[in-house]
């Protein structure tokens, strides 16, 4: 074999020696993508199914917001001795209102996931006020008529009773009160929500909570026509 020969043959074998060494590599990295495409994907989906879980439990009813006040309220009536006698009552007395959300009407129709920015979104139900706290025991009373019977006191109180759960619900129901108590939600929920998530391992998520008076925009974007996690959960069990 001439010199020739021979080195052509050594530089083959080493083109095919070098040929191999890459394929093999290359084959290693692709192996690599692949399974570590797939373990992001079970570590998405775990998170994800840990999510729904997480969600579907947080059902409490949410005290969110508090007012109160003083109410005076008057009421007449006439009674006895053929519907003679004349009598008035005037009371003040504290009241409270106590507003609520129910995380029982928020469904996974309400709720938002996007992954790639770790951001829950959050679709809040209607702020409510509950029925008025009258109390009754902190009373100041003042009486005005010549005489007023048991039975024309019994009268009084009961009206004096409705006149005031009806002050306490219509400022309750004040735009004014309603936005503050529905600011208080926003807060409120965004904590009650991000509890549970900690508690279950799923750190730096940002909850973003949307009242129903905050309209349909975030940050500039139209979140509500992005898929909400039923429709993710719908469309995995149609596949």
């Amino acid at each position: 074999m001439s010199a020739d020969k021979e080195t052509s043959t050594q530089l083959s074998s080493l083109f095919r020696t070098i040929l191999v060494a890459a394929l093999l590599v290359g084959a290693g990295v692709l192996l690599k993508i692949f399974w570590d495409g797939r373990d992001q994907g079970e570590v998405d989906n775990n998170e994800f199914n840990s999510l729904v879980v997480t969600l579907r439990e947080n059902r409490n009813r949410l005290q969110v917001h508090h007012i109160g006040g003083t109410v005076r309220t008057n009421a007449n009536t006439v009674g006895g001795w053929g519907k003679i006698l004349k009598g008035e009552m005037t009371v003040k007395q504290p009241w409270s209102v106590n507003y609520y959300v129910n995380m029982a009407e928020v469904t996974l129709d309400d709720y938002i996931w996007d992954a790639p920015t770790r951001t829950l979104i959050v679709r809040a139900p209607l702020v409510k006020p509950d029925l008025p706290n009258i109390d009754e025991s902190k009373q100041v009373i003042a009486y005005d008529g010549p005489l007023i019977t048991r039975t024309m006191q019994t009268e009084l109180r009961k009206e004096i009773a409705r006149g005031a759960k009806r002050q306490a619900v219509e400022e309750a129901a004040k735009p004014e009160n309603m936005a503050n108590a529905s600011n208080a939600a926003r807060e409120a929920m965004k904590k009650n929500i991000e509890q549970p998530l900690q508690a279950a391992g799923l750190t730096n998520i940002s909850v973003v909570v949307r009242t129903p008076v905050d309209g349909k925009r975030v940050g500039g974007e139209r979140w509500d026509v992005s898929r909400s996690i039923a429709e993710v959960l719908a469309e995995r069990a149609g596949n």
